[in-house]
């Protein structure tokens, strides 16, 4: 693991903040493959993930505050150092919903619509967070067994405590995170498609992935109700959500507008003129051959009479 800065000069970044970049990155460039066969146009997709983005990072730095709020009680300059760790996930998402949904009503589109074509981005974005956590020691897990293959023994300097085998949460989750994406591209194929179906499938499958996580982090994540941390109650609420999403889904009853083809107008006035010229230049060949078959054939009976 590698949780010291990286010198770049004239400021250090640390590798958590290089991959929560490289995500958001990621992310925004996987809409061009998920927007199109969404039915969105990928400018319009790529704009809202943009505001999307600022309003999750400013939610999931606020819910990350939240539990830590000690942290910062006495160093509140502390708040803007986002590129040494400190986002939490959840956050993030109630931010992103809350910005887009509210672009969305003003636009007047389908929040499932939209849903299904930010949904692989997310979740490819997630991915690389958790490889910008494991590089950090945040969010690690719980002492692992003696013997235990998978186990991760990260340095001193960071998040995770050193020198202990701890079960390896981060890096399980980001690669559970990856199948997730690869699911949801496989679904734009599904055929009559309900919308909204890719947003559920993601909801349920990250929340799920969450909850299965939570069983084996170790570092504190709020105080417990009802035996269970809030991030593991916000883990339940998210896959409930993505239930709720799909059981609503509605197969759309044309195709998407924006995926079919249709030609230009230029093209169908210019193929429509070209036809009609074509046409009356038909009609007028076969006029002119009828009125001089006529007229030849007037000489003829005039010169048999003669």
């Amino acid at each position: 693991m590698w949780p010291y800065d990286i010198n770049l000069g004239i400021f250090a970044v640390n590798l958590y903040g290089i991959l929560t970049a490289l995500g958001a990155g990621l992310g925004l460039w996987i809409l061009r493959f998920s927007a199109p066969r969404a039915g969105l146009q990928v400018k319009f997709a790529r704009d809202l993930a943009f505001w999307a983005l600022l309003w999750g990072l400013a939610g999931s730095r606020a819910a990350y505050v939240l539990f830590h709020w000690k942290a910062f009680a006495g160093s509140p300059w502390r708040l803007l150092d986002l590129w040494s760790g400190g986002l939490m996930f959840q956050g993030g998402l109630l931010g992103g919903f809350i910005a887009a949904a509210l672009a969305i009503r003003r636009r007047r589109m389908s929040l499932a619509k939209v849903g299904d074509a930010l949904a692989p981005a997310l979740s490819l974005g997630h991915a690389l967070g958790r490889a910008g956590c494991l590089f950090s020691g945040c969010c690690y897990g719980r002492p692992a067994p003696h013997g235990f293959p998978l186990a991760l023994v990260f340095p001193a300097g960071g998040g995770a405590p050193p020198g202990r085998p701890l079960y390896p949460v981060q890096p399980a989750e980001g690669i559970g995170l990856l199948v997730l994406t690869a699911v949801l591209f496989r679904l734009y194929g599904v055929r009559n498609r309900p919308r909204g179906l890719v947003l559920g499938a993601y909801l349920l499958g990250a929340g799920l992935l969450r909850l299965v996580m939570e069983a084996f982090r170790g570092d504190f994540r709020g105080i417990p109700v009802l035996g269970l941390p809030p991030t593991s109650w916000a883990a339940i609420v998210t896959a409930a959500g993505g239930i709720a999403v799909i059981v609503a889904a509605r197969p759309e009853k044309n195709g998407p507008p924006d995926l079919v083809s249709r030609p230009a107008e230029g093209q169908e006035g210019l193929e429509g003129q070209q036809c009609q010229e074509g046409q009356e230049g038909q009609e007028g060949q076969e006029g002119q051959e009828g009125q001089e078959g006529q007229e030849g054939q007037e000489g003829l009976e005039g010169w048999e009479g003669q």
